[in-house]
């Protein structure tokens, strides 16, 4: 193609494809404007207004202490709701011209769009699955998990995975659990163990703020998880250094009964919070809910982001 005739949209599509399909990394340098002019058959007038147009929306940045150049933003910094679906829009703006121009019709125009973008996501689908060792976990962290990415996410018990490992790494693409399980989970997977990332909990603010109305210094802990137990321990020595806590196991029964005679309070996970009662008699003051960090969510949607843009790449050829 005429130099003259490579415009500077037709340069800021191609870069864009590159960055959907990750020839382009977030982070990565961009080429200079020589070296894209030359591969492109453009001048660096018009190169280096692509590079304008794409900073101006938030795609690519300077490079920072003032070097000449460019690089890739992270995705997250995109504001999409800012200049960035702007550009989008005109887009789509020239797709409707074209198809006016072809005469076709408003409807057929309409149905071709819906269908593309439906096709579109459809191939961009990520099939994720939550599995913790109890079912209250699973589906409260799940369903959580589901509103914060707006995806479906079937919610499962270890159990369920561990009876069909292979079979459930074919069936989804991302296999989420909690770091308590990550190494169970990653070992039973087996070669399907990139399909899986772990996540970060943290007690709710709840929870917390409970806790920080007990008034008296000896504070018991109960927990199903030895993991658990050690954790809830740490944390509230952080909060309340100057207390007694005590923490065991819900499967050391005579340790069990024994903190639930001698400790003030009773801190109790909700995995184990009515077998406590049954077994000492005692209703605890406070039961301990958990949810997912807000770093293992942003995670996650990183990794959700990679395996959309990896089946899509077909769409989106580097030009």
């Amino acid at each position: 193609m005429p130099k003259d005739l490579v415009t500077a949209e037709e340069i800021q599509q191609a870069i864009i494809n590159r960055i959907m399909s990750r020839q382009y990394e977030s982070g990565d340098r961009l080429p200079s404007v020589r070296d894209l002019a030359e591969e492109l058959g453009s001048n660096r007038n018009t190169v280096n207004k692509a590079y304008q147009m794409l900073a101006d929306i938030g795609v690519i940045a300077s490079l920072p202490g003032g070097r000449k150049g460019f690089l890739v933003k992270e995705i997250a910094e995109t504001q999409p709701q800012g200049e960035f679906s702007v550009y989008f829009y005109q887009q789509a703006v020239k797709l409707v011209w074209q198809a006016l121009a072809a005469g076709l019709t408003a409807e057929d125009t309409l149905e071709h769009l819906t269908n593309a973008v439906a096709d579109v996501f459809e191939l961009g689908s990520v099939r994720i699955a939550f599995y913790e060792c109890n079912a209250h976990d699973s589906t409260e962290m799940g369903h959580y998990l589901s509103r914060t990415l707006d995806m479906d996410v079937h919610c499962g018990v270890l159990d369920e995975l561990n009876a069909d490992p292979a079979g459930i790494a074919e069936d989804y693409d991302l296999i989420v659990t909690t770091f308590h399980h990550l190494a169970e989970v990653v070992e039973q997977v087996g070669r399907g163990r990139d399909h899986v990332v772990g996540i970060d909990t943290r007690i709710t603010p709840e929870t917390m703020l409970k806790i920080a109305r007990l008034p008296k210094p000896n504070m018991g802990i109960v927990a199903t998880l030895q993991t658990t137990t050690h954790m809830l321990k740490h944390m509230l020595y952080s909060y309340y250094p100057d207390r007694s806590i005590q923490a065991v196991t819900i499967t050391d029964l005579d340790a069990v009964v024994a903190a639930a005679r001698t400790c003030d309070h009773l801190v109790v996970t909700h995995t184990c919070a009515d077998q406590v009662t049954q077994l000492t008699g005692r209703t605890p003051d406070v039961v301990v809910n958990f949810q997912i960090d807000e770093q293992s969510i942003q995670f996650v949607s990183r990794r959700v982001h990679e395996i959309q843009t990896h089946k899509t790449a077909a769409l989106h050829p580097a030009t």
